[in-house]
């Protein structure tokens, strides 16, 4: 096939659709509220991705896209050489919010594009992978317009404690946080109870949401930017789906995770490669 959707994929996959779509998909199918989506499968890029796309192939990728009936989307590249227990392809590889229907493809190239960049290229070396097995999916993944996301390690990152989960979160998107852009919110728990055991609010002057069209920039005033971005109950929820997903995967997982409408999403979740 083509093309995967969520409910068609495995952790046994990863050779199709990378790690990025394994992951999704084995998570989708034990229950965890992920976001529908798609994987575009390696066959497409080993085929197409010097060429053309055939207008079938296009056709089917456009059926996948209405089929989720959303107005925009997530596209996410999803290496087969990715995110094992010593290795992370994050930050190397690009990946595109709020892309509409007609940008589609074009963000599909772009994706399969970024596997050659010098930076991938050289993380590539770095990690001893051959050129031969830089081949890459695409994750296609309804977009999620939240009120606050974030990250969660189920591994205390600083301290290295097992016993710990770690929760970061901001308001709007997670970008500003993944880039460094907002200090988040922090909060310490421990594993076996949940019980919060600290917590550091900051105060948050600009968040990024998508608005007349794009992703924009949005100030916050000082009495919106000092709240909590999320509540401690949602902080518990989190946690345990973090391990819910660490128990599953039998090793420390790195998650990214949103809220939209009050409702907890899994947008990603990989092995921690720094413990």
């Amino acid at each position: 096939m083509l093309i995967k959707t969520f409910q068609e994929i495995s952790k046994e996959d990863v050779l199709e659709v990378g790690g990025k779509g394994a992951s999704l998909g084995e998570m989708a199918k034990v229950g965890i509220p992920v976001p529908p989506g798609f994987v575009i499968t390696t066959r497409i890029y080993k085929n197409f991705s010097q060429e053309e796309l055939p207008a079938d192939v296009e056709h089917e990728i456009y059926q996948a896209f209405d089929h989720l009936k959303a107005e925009r989307v997530a596209v996410r590249s999803s290496a087969v050489v990715e995110d094992s227990s010593s290795a992370s392809w994050a930050g190397q590889l690009e990946s595109y919010l709020n892309v509409k229907r007609e940008d589609l493809i074009k963000s599909i190239r772009d994706c399969w594009n970024s596997i050659h960049s010098e930076r991938a290229l050289s993380y590539a070396a770095q990690n001893s992978i051959s050129e031969e097995d830089l081949v890459i999916a695409v994750v296609v993944q309804k977009m999620i317009e939240p009120e606050a996301s974030g990250v969660m390690f189920t591994v205390n990152p600083v301290t290295k404690n097992n016993g710990e989960i770690m929760i970061e979160a901001g308001f709007g998107l997670g970008e500003y946080l993944v880039q460094g852009i907002i200090t988040p919110d922090n909060f310490i728990l421990d594993k076996s109870t949940l019980e919060i055991k600290n917590k550091n609010i900051q105060t948050q002057e600009k968040m990024l949401l998508y608005q007349n069209g794009k992703n924009q920039e949005i100030s916050l005033s000082e009495e919106e930017g000092e709240k909590q971005s999320i509540s401690g109950e949602q902080v518990k929820e989190l946690a345990k789906l973090g391990v819910k997903i660490e128990n599953h995967y039998g090793r420390p997982q790195d998650i990214e995770w949103a809220i939209e409408q009050g409702e907890i999403y899994i947008l990603q979740s990989r092995p921690i490669t720094t413990i």
